[in-house]
């Protein structure tokens, strides 16, 4: 059954004291307004949906696990933060709903909660390591793409698109990007030169970076046209490690690929 739904703007909510991040709530570290009752941990995602009755959507997930979405609307935005390691597979954030709606209304993303979209992954260069002062350039692996599957019992597909890069350094400081970011090398510009999406450490030690990419949908049946879904699905890619260190400068002789037994190699 389909419920009446109005488009939001999708943000992870929280009360006006609360200072944690995206990247916290998903790790389950911080106070929220509820836990699903008999919600199952499908891996790493949320959904956001708009606004309305209560709906529930099954399907399998891009990491190997069974995935389950389990997702509530409500007057207000509600966000569904899922990942493994909570106690109880999900937390709902913001308001749960109080009764359900029985009018029909356009597809959200808990219709579609059989179609996943590919699991995004973070790069970062140099790989693992940072030298601290200097920039350190990540990106992300996420781009649009087409899923195929079953809608409303008939073969339809969902085209997927990226609009947002959540990034957490570990080291205590984020960023909401709108930019995927790439390789200093398609940016034709030489190592360590700041980018859009790239961030400096300040002190050395080892760090967790962790990215999430919210996609926005849209689906079509046979050969129509593309139709948007009301909210957006937000997956958080696997979690990198990597140590930041100092570096230092000497005098060589020579180049010391040329001449490695040379003076300062």
């Amino acid at each position: 059954m389909l419920v009446a739904l109005s488009p939001v703007t999708v943000s992870f909510a929280s009360n006006s004291n609360d200072k944690c991040s995206e990247m916290e709530y998903a790790q389950g570290l911080c106070a929220t307004a509820g836990v699903t009752g008999d919600s199952v941990e499908i891996g790493a995602t949320t959904e956001v949906p708009g606004s309305g009755g209560p709906g529930v959507g099954s399907g399998p997930g891009d990491n190997g696990a069974n995935a389950v979405g389990v997702v509530n609307r409500a007057k207000s935005p509600v966000t569904l933060i899922c990942g493994v390691g909570l106690p109880k597979g999900c937390k709902v954030v913001g308001n749960p709903p109080t009764k359900p709606v029985d009018d029909t209304g356009p597809v959200s993303i808990s219709d579609i909660a059989t179609f996943r979209p590919e699991l995004p992954t973070a790069g970062m260069q140099p790989n693992q390591w940072m030298i601290v002062g200097l920039d350190t350039n990540f990106y992300a692996n996420a781009s649009t793409h087409i899923v195929d599957g079953t809608l409303f019992g008939g073969p339809a597909q969902v085209r997927f698109t990226p609009i947002a890069y959540s990034w957490d350094y570990g080291d205590g400081t984020s960023a909401e990007l709108s930019a995927a970011g790439t390789t200093w090398a398609k940016q034709k510009i030489t190592e360590f030169d700041a980018t859009p999406t790239s961030h400096i450490y300040q002190s050395a030690g080892n760090y967790t970076i962790t990215l999430a990419v919210t996609y926005a949908a849209e689906f079509r049946v046979a050969d129509n046209s593309w139709q948007n879904v009301v909210g957006t699905l937000t997956i958080i890619a696997p979690p990198r490690t990597a140590t930041a260190g100092h570096a230092s400068t000497v005098l060589v002789d020579k180049d010391c690929n040329v001449n490695p037994t040379g003076i300062g190699c």
